[in-house]
């Protein structure tokens, strides 16, 4: 009777929807093709020194941006800069800018334009200062060359930027531009990142101003110790090589170093980070003008040592030390609340959590505590900490603020859903990012206390008139006796007495969280398109997974199919018992760690699962990179056993089912040796199988009509196969 409980619970929750005029028909080509589910934002916000208001990007056409103003007092939001109108002398198009930075006390406004992407989160772009009374705006340097992570200093008088590997300011005052590094090459990286430092650590700027505008610090990476790799471009008559550095696990690293420059005389003073090279440094803050705080990171990524160090002569002390058996995640919550004290957040009880640091001992007081998470910390004033935490549910992630007085917490965001912050810097204000499974992304500007003051961005989406399918949470327990959080899409008509398919969507992956009450774009409307269909469409987190301590996302570590794969055959096992699914037709698909999840199920679940769609898989975790493999499986030398057990490759001729590979052949991610690796030996057992290849296309194959195609594609394999 397990199964009557849960099903009464998902009847009971269908919502009814709203009577609409005439019914609109969702399709592939509505989904995929059109703007029909294309959300608004607000992006780049800036809030005013004085803390009187805000400003931000909106869209206002197809490729237009322009800047608005919104005043919270008169509540009122008004046009600053028309991106119509900013049209350079002897040029038609308007400025194609995506961010920008007031400059001179607002007087100015630093615009970054025609925005060229390198990976994941770097990208090079043209700089141009725009003065706000003149409406007239110049290059920020002579040629408008591509340039990197520039900034405004604190003081506004300085750009600082990244030219060719080398670090440069420009003097808003007098027009100047002064080098200050000048050994940067194809090898050496000043003031940005190799492939791996911004992947894994999520990290492209790497350089910080002095809160005092007169020093830069910088990491400075060496990475001709690093492996390349390479794949052909075959757009070209004779095909193109292209190649970049991609340590593969066990493989040699960077080298890191971490400098201090000073503007008035370009003088470099290096930090002191230890003998040990073979190490990480992922993070690097400002604490004083006189104090560089930097965060040291074993290979094994167990130990993270805080270091301080002083800029003037490079000396540093070991502040404070993070350990783990597994692993230690990185974090950027980390700000002063005083002169002695600041917060940090850590996971040593158990869960993510708010600790108080002494900046002299390194002596840590828990400031939050329980079993439920943090996941990010926004500031402090006026007898506040503001944070974001699941401490209503593990699936749903809400703005806090906590009485340091006291130590009571108050929910700011009561809507059901997964909510971020943007502050002001007095904290009188922030905006409220949210979205629901039900609910499209609302931008909502509030006070401190959480009082609604306007909704900047609602995204009111026409879903009735789509008898639009919303999900259902739940949850089940597995053989051995553990909760696991679920997602489910039921048919349109539902019939319990009727047998349906199931099409299973996993991810898997450590500490990742995919099951949670938030609006997921258009992969999600195309769930909802698939029950309209006649599928269920299931979705679980396993075991390993995040939002749930450290102790259960610990259990990734070591051999990451383990529980995954696990936990999915009982999710399939599970729905098999379930008298309404039909258990012959269960399919699984999954991207990246989950098209790896979804051959391992095809291989190690081959009797449970069906039809498989695999896209973009890592295949044999020793072909992915150094900083993520190893954080999760230790070093290939130091756990053969782990390595071996969680090679897709060695399972490969257990194959039943029908089976769809998806690669792009310039994925830098994951590269499409991995398919290949895997292609050839399906091949020879013989297995049969089908391959789908988008040529020139990366990790996330996004070209024009790309999706439509590979959704089309998928939606039709599932109704031919399954």
């Amino acid at each position: 009777m397990k199964y009557l409980s849960l099903l009464l619970i998902l009847i009971g929750s269908i919502p009814v929807a709203a009577a609409a005029p005439q019914s609109k028909e969702l399709t592939l080509e509505t989904i995929f093709h059109s703007r029909e589910f294309s959300l608004d934002y607000i992006r780049a916000v800036q809030w005013l020194p004085d803390g009187r208001g805000l400003t931000y990007l909106k869209s206002t056409g197809e490729n237009s941006r322009s800047v608005y103003i919104y005043d919270p007092v008169k509540k009122e939001e008004r046009l600053l800069i028309d991106g119509a109108t900013l049209i350079r002398p002897g040029e038609e198009k308007t400025l194609n800018f995506s961010s920008y930075q007031w400059v001179a006390n607002g007087k100015k406004i630093l615009f970054k334009a025609n925005v060229k992407r390198i990976w994941r989160h770097s990208t090079q772009a043209q700089y141009f200062i725009y003065d706000v009374a003149a409406k007239t705006f110049h290059s920020l340097i002579k040629g408008d060359p591509f340039v990197a992570n520039a900034k405004i200093s604190p003081d506004k008088q300085w750009v600082g930027f990244v030219k060719e590997n080398n670090i440069y300011a420009y003097n808003t005052s007098s027009g100047k531009t002064v080098q200050l590094t000048r050994d940067g090459n194809e090898n050496i990286i000043n003031g940005a990142f190799d492939w791996v430092y911004e992947e894994e650590f999520a990290i492209s700027d790497g350089w910080r101003w002095s809160p005092d505008s007169k020093r830069i610090a910088f990491w400075r990476l060496d990475q001709s110790p690093e492996p390349t790799f390479s794949w052909i471009d075959f757009e070209p008559l004779n095909g193109k090589v292209e190649t970049i550095r991609y340590p593969k696990a066990g493989q040699h690293n960077a080298f890191v170093k971490i400098g201090v420059v000073t503007l008035a005389d370009g003088g470099i003073q290096w930090m002191d980070i230890g003998d040990e090279t073979d190490i990480y440094i992922p993070r690097i803050s400002w604490m004083n003008k006189d104090v560089l705080l930097m965060q040291r990171l074993n290979r094994h990524q167990n130990k993270m040592e805080l270091l301080q160090a002083r800029p003037g002569n490079g000396q540093s002390r070991v502040l404070m030390v993070e350990e783990d058996p597994a692993w230690v995640d990185i974090h950027d919550n980390f700000f002063f609340v005083d002169e002695n004290h600041f917060i940090w957040t850590s996971e040593r009880s158990g869960y993510n959590h708010i600790y108080m640091v002494d900046a002299q001992s390194g002596q840590m007081r828990q400031i939050t505590r329980g079993s439920w998470e943090v996941s990010d910390v926004y500031g402090s004033n006026g007898g506040y900490i503001y944070f974001r935490g699941n401490k209503e549910r593990d699936i749903e992630w809400n703005i806090y603020r906590l009485e340091t007085a006291t130590g009571n917490i108050e929910l700011l965001t009561p809507a059901a859903g997964v909510h971020s912050a943007d502050f002001s810097p007095d904290f009188k204000y922030f905006i409220d990012h949210w979205s629901s499974a039900r609910v499209p992304n609302q931008s909502l500007l509030k006070t401190a206390d959480g009082t609604l003051v306007a909704a900047l961005v609602e995204n009111d989406l026409d879903l009735a008139a789509y008898d639009f399918i919303f999900p259902q949470f739940g949850q089940f327990t597995t053989s051995d006796g553990v909760r696991l959080n679920t997602r489910t899409f039921l048919p349109a008509g539902f019939d319990p007495q009727k047998k349906y398919p199931v099409v299973i969507y996993g991810y898997g992956g450590p500490a990742s969280q995919i099951v949670v009450n938030r609006w997921g774009r258009s992969r999600e409307v195309w769930f909802s398109w698939l029950a309209a269909q006649g599928y269920i469409v299931f979705t679980l987190d396993n075991r390993g997974t995040g939002g749930r301590g450290k102790a259960f996302k610990n259990l990734a570590y070591g051999d990451l199919s383990q529980y995954a794969v696990k936990d999915h055959i009982e999710g399939a096992k599970y729905l098999a018992g379930l008298p309404y699914v039909d258990k012959e037709r269960i399919a699984i698909w999954g991207w990246s760690g989950g098209g790896y999840l979804t051959l391992n199920c095809m291989f190690r679940g081959a009797d449970y699962f069906k039809v498989g769609i695999a896209v973009a898989p890592v295949t044999d975790f020793r072909l992915y990179d150094t900083i993520w493999t190893e954080r999760y499986m230790g070093l290939p030398g130091e756990n053969k056993a782990g390595y071996e057990a969680a090679n897709t490759l060695n399972y490969y001729k257990n194959l039943k089912g029908k089976l769809l590979i998806v690669h792009g052949t310039a994925d830098d991610n994951v590269h499409f040796q991995n398919t290949m690796q895997l292609v050839g030996r399906l091949q020879r057992v013989p297995k049969q199988f089908d391959l789908m290849v988008y040529p020139g296309l990366n990790h996330a194959l996004y070209a024009p009509n790309s999706y439509w195609h590979l959704y089309t594609m998928m939606s039709n394999y599932l109704k031919e196969n399954l």
